[in-house]
């Protein structure tokens, strides 16, 4: 197993790096762990979310808090230099993502346990300890290589992270603070002055990963060609028509025609939240978003699954049969027709006709 510890990087480079080397990467080249730490702190939104919906745009600009939109699933997160990431790179495997959690996620856990942190997984894809969480992960097919990804929680800006969130009023801001402090750990909250150093901390993780995957581990670089991939993603993962793609449509300020409307439709799901924005005329769907914080595999499952419910009636009685027909013949794990029956059953209109 090939580790590039890169250290300190831009945000940009520390959000390209794993997208590069899965993307450059032939079917049989060596597995690669990347560790890595942002410069600054910036936001990266999950593949399948709407930025505008997820993060206050006009707060982070005017801080100068940069935002991504990254191709694996989740939700928004926050990245500073206070987190170490850390990137699996698997080239030419193929396995369901829920069998990759099961088998990978003992390496961070048992990284956490090393350092005197009692960690556990916590299905599906986090890192608790005491019951709160100190990691999530995630994952996704980049280029013909699987990607797994997490980080090393040493300390986080909770109230930061609040801010940049885009939240129904300033008393849920605050309840979201106190809710980061109740349910999220750190590191530096379980250990104090025993936390070990980042590079001891980057060691102990590399280990682990190797003696899972039954490989030695040695020092690398990033090739020629990773360098050239690099360079182009961290343009396009910062690029706003990446970041705020599939908006502009559903704005409710828009003017609908008539006999048109603007709907949302949200479920939570243990997998995370599906979110459901569609056009309706004439009980019919006529143009449908739909993502949510969750890991889908295959990831363009979704814009399949939207092409399908166009046309479809929108009547309650009908949505569970709707749901049921167009996910038929599609293998996804993440998201079900129930779910999907779930989120349309109970919309908020957005617009009125005019």
């Amino acid at each position: 197993m090939r580790h590039i510890d890169l250290g300190t990087v831009t945000p940009h480079r520390s959000m390209a790096v794993f997208h590069a080397i899965a993307n450059a990467a032939g079917v049989d080249d060596e597995i690669t762990l990347v560790t890595v730490r942002p410069d600054k702190a910036f936001v990266s939104v999950g593949y399948h979310q709407l930025a505008s919906r997820e993060v206050r745009v006009n707060y982070c600009r005017e801080l100068g808090i940069p935002i991504s939109r990254r191709m694996t699933g989740g939700g928004t997160v926050l990245l500073d230099s206070d987190q170490i990431f850390w990137h699996l790179i698997l080239p030419g495997a193929h396995v369901a993502i829920r069998d990759l959690y099961q088998a990978l996620m003992p390496a961070p856990v048992n990284t956490y346990r090393k350092m005197g942190i009692e960690a556990e997984m916590r299905p599906l894809n986090d890192i608790v300890a005491r019951a709160k969480k100190i990691g999530g992960t995630g994952a996704a097919t980049i280029g013909s290589s699987l990607v797994f990804v997490g980080s090393l929680m040493f300390d986080f800006d909770r109230s930061l992270m609040a801010q940049v969130l885009n939240v129904p009023s300033e008393k849920f801001r605050d309840k979201t603070i106190q809710s980061l402090k109740d349910y999220m750990t750190t590191i530096k909250d379980e250990l104090g002055d025993r936390s070990p150093s980042k590079e001891v901390a980057v060691s102990m993780l590399a280990e682990e990963f190797a003696e899972l995957l039954g490989s030695s581990v040695h020092p690398g670089c990033m090739t020629e060609a990773e360098e050239s991939e690099c360079a182009r993603y961290e343009s396009f993962l910062f690029e706003p028509s990446f970041v705020f793609q599939h908006e502009g449509w559903f704005e409710p300020r828009l003017t609908i025609h008539y006999g048109v409307y603007l709907y949302e439709g949200l479920h939570k799901t243990p997998d995370g939240l599906v979110r459901v924005i569609w056009l309706e005329k004439d009980h019919r769907f006529e143009r449908v978003w739909l993502g949510g914080d969750f890991t889908v595999d295959p990831p363009d499952t979704l814009r399949i699954l939207e092409n399908r419910l166009q046309g479809k009636p929108t009547h309650p009685d009908s949505l569970s049969t709707v749901c049921e027909t167009i996910f038929a013949g599609i293998a996804v794990s993440g998201l079900g027709p129930r779910d999907l029956a779930q989120a349309l059953a109970r919309p908020e209109r957005l617009s009125q006709s005019p």
